[in-house]
């Protein structure tokens, strides 16, 4: 693996992390420990999108920053060999 997927595949992991623990609050809300994992969770997420953001650019269009252009589409596409 690249480290560009390396990094793609923690972001996802915390992101998969969060959604679980989100749906285990749903049903136990007033759980302490799982309220504190979530919140790791999130903070470790949001470090990762960070990271992988100022390596790479966003993971989102609504998270870029246009100036002059939309420049989204600027750089390669994953098929375009993005990723190699």
């Amino acid at each position: 693996m690249t480290e560009r997927q390396n990094m793609l595949r923690t972001v996802q992991m915390h992101d998969f992390a969060l959604l679980e623990a989100a749906e285990y609050l749903d049903a136990y809300p007033q759980n302490a420990d799982a309220l504190a994992y979530f919140k790791t969770q999130q903070a470790l997420y949001q470090a990762a999108v960070d990271a992988y953001t100022q390596k790479y650019g966003p993971l989102q269009y609504k998270n870029g920053k246009y100036d002059n252009m939309w420049s989204w589409v600027s750089d390669p596409w994953p098929w375009e060999g993005a990723d190699q």
